[in-house]
């Protein structure tokens, strides 16, 4: 997973997030300075007549492109977002504090989204597809990217061949299942798999139903307990050592 420092940080013209490219992933995106270009909005224009303005009531747009700092790679990606000013103490050219007001600019879009988890190479396309929906509105709408995995978990139980529905059989019918419910009808095998994909409903529902504001923080929390379950399902890593364990029990040591 992507550092949560890196993902929830704003930047300014003169230093770099190291967001890790999209497409190579071992390159991180540099700014290219002569690409960013921000204005300022309409309201906060207008705000200027205001007998007590300040510098820090300027809010901006921007857009910009980026270029991965791998030489094998150099993918370009755009990016647009708002921003802001903030006063700073600085030394000037004497050595003496001064007033500096800065730029700093908050991301909202990448034109290719950020892989902000790890997803195994065994993981079916239908379920990536989704997995990069919810990435692409990270930055913009965290409210929306839980609800994205909601979805993720949806596809996730029809890979583990968990039904849509059930008889109903007093209305003589089936009747499609919640998501709650399918959760819990997994494979007692799949236990602590399930802990997981029912702390990700959990605060889906908060997203989804109560109204409750979700915030970046919350969102990278869930992706950390997706990655887990991916992991688990997808990579055995785990499984496998707990199964190296068990046949080193049995030999009562290595063989």
């Amino acid at each position: 997973m992507i550092d949560k420092k890196v993902l929830i940080a704003d930047f300014k013209d003169d230093n770099n997030n190291y967001w890790p490219c999209p497409t190579c992933s071992k390159g991180y995106l540099v700014l290219e300075k002569d690409t960013l270009t921000s204005s300022e909005t309409a309201d906060s224009k207008k705000s200027h007549n205001h007998y007590a303005w300040e510098h820090e009531w300027i809010n901006l747009v921007y857009s910009c492109m980026f270029k991965c700092s791998n030489k094998n790679c150099e993918e370009k990606v755009a990016s647009i977002g708002s921003g802001y000013v903030e006063m700073e103490i600085e030394p000037d050219k004497n050595g003496y504090p001064e007033r500096v007001y800065t730029e700093y600019f908050h991301p909202l879009y990448f034109s290719l989204p950020l892989k902000i988890i790890n997803i195994p190479d065994k993981v079916p396309e239908d379920i990536k597809k989704q997995l990069y929906k919810s990435f692409e509105l990270f930055f913009s709408s965290p409210a929306s990217t839980i609800n994205n995995m909601r979805s993720v978990i949806e596809l996730i139980l029809t890979h583990l061949k968990v039904p849509k529905t059930t008889l109903d059989k007093k209305r003589k019918k089936r009747v499609r299942l919640n998501l709650h419910n399918r959760i819990e009808k997994l494979d007692s095998k799949h236990d602590e798999i399930k802990e997981l994909l029912l702390a990700i409903k959990w605060v889906g529902n908060d997203g989804s139903h109560t109204g409750k504001d979700i915030t970046k923080n919350d969102v990278l929390e869930i992706y950390e307990i997706l990655e887990l379950a991916l992991s688990e399902l997808f990579e055995n890593k785990s499984k496998e050592i707990r199964q190296r364990a068990k046949q080193i029990n049995k030999d009562k040591g290595l063989k």
